[in-house]
C-alpha cells in the first residue's frame, strides 16, 4: 500500500487534477444565454447539472487520496449516463414525459411507505394524504402500470436493460457491476480496504492513498464528455473545442494509464 501526502498526490497528478477542474469551472458557460423552454431541455439540464456536480464530488474526493471511495460517485454518474443517452436515444419526446411522470409516481409510493412503515401518523393524520391520487390514477391509466415493478422503473425497463438498448451492456457489466460491489460492501470489495493478512494479522487500508486516482478520474471524465455532448445537442450549440479537448484527454490517458502499466 501506497500512502502519500495530498502534496505529493497534487503533484503526481497536477495534470489530470488541473484538466478535470477546468472541465468542471467552465461546464455550464457554453448554456449562457439559452433558456430551458421544452421538457426535452430541462430533464437534459438536470442531468448535465447533476454530472457536473457528481464529476466535482469524485474530484475533491481523488485528490485528497481517496478514488476508492470516489467509486460510489462515479457508479451515480455511469448510471446517469446511461438514463440520458437511453431518454434521448429514440422516442425522446415520449420518454422524457414519462421521465417527468413518474415523479408523482415515486411521492406517492413513498407516501404510502411513511404511512405503512413510519412512526409519524400522529403527526399528519389530519393531512390531506389523497393530494396525489388522481395524477397517481392518471399516470396508471396512461402507462398501464399494474405491479409494483411497474412502479419501480420509470423507463419500463430495469438499468441493465436500458443499458443494452443503447450499447453501454459493456461498462454496465464490467464497470457497473464492479462499483456496485463497493457500494454494497460486497465480499469481493473487501481486498480494497484490507492488506494481505500477516502473520495472523489484518492491516486495514485507512486514509489516502495512490490508488485508481487516475482511473478514476479518467473514466468520471469520459462520462462526463459522453453527457455534456448530448446536451449540446439536445440545446443545438455547437461544440468548438471539442477537438482540441478530446486530444488532451486521450493525451492524458495515455501519460497516466501508460505509466501505470510500467509501474
Amino acid at each position: 500500500m501506497t500512502m502519500l501526502s495530498a502534496t505529493t498526490l497534487s503533484k503526481k497528478y497536477q495534470n489530470i487534477f488541473d484538466f478535470t477542474k477546468h472541465a468542471i469551472e467552465n461546464a455550464p458557460k457554453f448554456l449562457d444565454g439559452k433558456k430551458a423552454n421544452n421538457i426535452e431541455r430541462r430533464i437534459t439540464l438536470f442531468h448535465f447539472i447533476r454530472a457536473t456536480y457528481l464529476l466535482d464530488a469524485i474530484y475533491r474526493l481523488c485528490h485528497e487520496g481517496y478514488a476508492t471511495e470516489s467509486m460510489v460517485i462515479l457508479r451515480s454518474l455511469l448510471n446517469l449516463f446511461i438514463n440520458l443517452k437511453w431518454l434521448t436515444f429514440k422516442d425522446s419526446k415520449y420518454r422524457m414525459e414519462r421521465y417527468a411522470d413518474f415523479e408523482v409516481v415515486f411521492k406517492k409510493l413513498a407516501m404510502n411507505d411513511v404511512i405503512k412503515h413510519g412512526s409519524i401518523w400522529d403527526d399528519i393524520k389530519n393531512e390531506d394524504l389523497t393530494v396525489h391520487d388522481k395524477q397517481f390514477e392518471r399516470i396508471m391509466r396512461k402507462y398501464n402500470l399494474k405491479s409494483r415493478w411497474d412502479f419501480l422503473h420509470w423507463s419500463g425497463k430495469s438499468i441493465y436493460k436500458m443499458a443494452e438498448d443503447v450499447a453501454l451492456e459493456n461498462e454496465y457489466k464490467i464497470i457497473y457491476g464492479r462499483l456496485s460491489a463497493i457500494e454494497h460492501t460486497d465480499p469481493e470489495s473487501v481486498r480494497d480496504y484490507l492488506d494481505n493478512s500477516e502473520k495472523g494479522k489484518t492491516i486495514i487500508k485507512a486514509g489516502p492513498r495512490d490508488k485508481n486516482i487516475d482511473l478514476v478520474l479518467l473514466t468520471s471524465l469520459e462520462y462526463f464528455f459522453h453527457i455534456k455532448a448530448i446536451t449540446h445537442n439536445i440545446f443545438d450549440i455547437d461544440w468548438p473545442s471539442l477537438e482540441s479537448e478530446k486530444q488532451k484527454f486521450i493525451d492524458l490517458r495515455n501519460k497516466y494509464w501508460v505509466q501505470q502499466v510500467k509501474d
